[in-house]
């Protein structure tokens, strides 16, 4: 979870009537002070620099000795306009003979406390190309609680990070630079924070060092770029943290799950351990478990992590590799088999299970094939998904 609030506390020295006390404000300029007339003691509020379509939610807890507040503390305030606004009343206990002294916290949120996500709405994904989701919702150790609905999507150090939905960006930061898992880190990561017009807020997790790409206070659309990928704060690799949440009473917040438009062409809600691409009306063989242009047959070990261009020629009595991409998770029957160009036969079988969970898999193959050309057919669920040509070398 990425912390998006401030604390700040003021204290009062108080007599049976309290005098009108000096502004305490965050470093949002969320100030909070004590006005006194007609003998009744007010708290007010002001966002002095809130954002026009914008909120602020408010949390404010009153201690104090022989004091009560009409409304009871504590209470969660939504301030929508830089106007100051009267949040409570405070006044003595009924025969107390003092007031003594006062605190005040007050601790804020992004977003609307009252919104009402428009559950219907569908986001366009936060990032170009493909990416697997590393955490899913109600997963790993901080999709939990008010931040169960958030996703995890493995990027590359630099990718382009996309707005999934137009908003206001009402908070950006980018100086930070260290990356782990390290509780000291929680609230170090770098980030986006976008408002939508719900009142909902998303935010964009875990940015490269001066990685944020948009201003504070900047309007931006589904699919604008407005940073880069990084592994900043509590981290274990490069990676966006996703989130759609409102805050709630009690200094707490609720996550939404987020319908996705993806290359299936229709809305989806993302789980864990698959990939999403956005729609581009392609559809390769093999979709959408895997794609038959990556499954590669060769020499060299293959490495997940680097795309191969594969040429499909392999030396005769060596050890070659066969590897295919995964992009929706198992178990999945696959199947291989080498026809002889000459004889139309099948000279080679391979049949695999594919466990749940994985995003690649490889095999190491030893076989003792005649120099030639043949042709490469492959199968997913008894289904053939393709083949091609494949010709070994002298």
């Amino acid at each position: 979870m990425i912390r998006v609030f401030t604390t700040i506390v003021l204290l009062i020295l108080g007599s049976p009537i309290f005098s009108q006390a000096n502004q305490n404000c965050d470093k949002k300029n969320i100030c909070s002070w004590i006005e006194s007339e007609n003998n009744e003691n007010s708290l007010y509020l002001q966002a002095k620099n809130l954002i026009p379509g914008t909120h602020m939610t408010v949390y404010l807890s009153i201690e104090g000795s022989n004091i009560e507040t009409d409304p009871p503390s504590p209470i969660s305030f939504v301030l929508d306009s830089s106007e100051k606004k009267k949040a409570l009343t405070i006044k003595k206990k009924e025969n107390s003979q003092s007031s003594g002294s006062i605190s005040v916290l007050a601790v804020a949120y992004y977003g609307n406390l009252t919104a009402v996500h428009n559950d219907t709405y569908i986001y366009t994904l936060p990032y170009e190309g493909k990416s697997w989701i590393s955490v899913g919702y109600n997963s790993g150790e901080e999709h939990r609680g008010g931040g169960a609905y958030s996703l995890d999507f493995v990027l590359k150090e630099g990718a382009s990070i996309l707005a999934a939905r137009d908003g206001i960006v009402v908070e950006t930061e980018d100086s930070y630079t260290e990356g782990r898992k390290d509780p000291k880190l929680i609230d170090k990561a770098n980030r986006v924070v976008i408002e939508h017009s719900d009142g909902t807020v998303a935010i964009y997790g875990h940015l490269q060092p001066k990685g944020v790409l948009v201003k504070t206070g900047e309007k931006v659309l589904a699919g604008q770029k407005i940073g880069l990928a990084g592994n900043t704060g509590f981290s274990t690799g490069p990676h966006l943290h996703f989130e759609v949440y409102k805050p709630e009473e009690n200094r707490k917040k609720r996550s939404f799950a987020t319908l996705f438009k993806t290359e299936s062409e229709e809305k989806e809600y993302l789980s864990e351990e698959n990939a999403y691409w956005s729609p581009d009306g392609k559809t390769p063989p093999g979709f959408p478990m895997t794609n038959l242009e990556e499954i590669c047959i060769g020499n060299s070990v293959p490495n997940p992590d680097k795309l191969e261009v594969c040429q499909y020629k392999i030396k005769a009595k060596q050890t070659f590799y066969l590897s295919i991409p995964i992009f929706k998770s198992g178990p999945y029957l696959f199947k291989a088999e080498l026809i002889s160009g000459k004889t139309k036969a099948a000279v080679f079988k391979l049949e695999e299970k594919i466990p749940g969970g994985i995003n690649f898999q490889a095999w190491e193959i030893q076989t003792d094939l005649a120099p030639g050309k043949y042709k490469a057919k492959f199968y997913l669920e008894e289904k053939e998904i393709g083949e091609k040509s494949l010709q070994i070398l002298p």
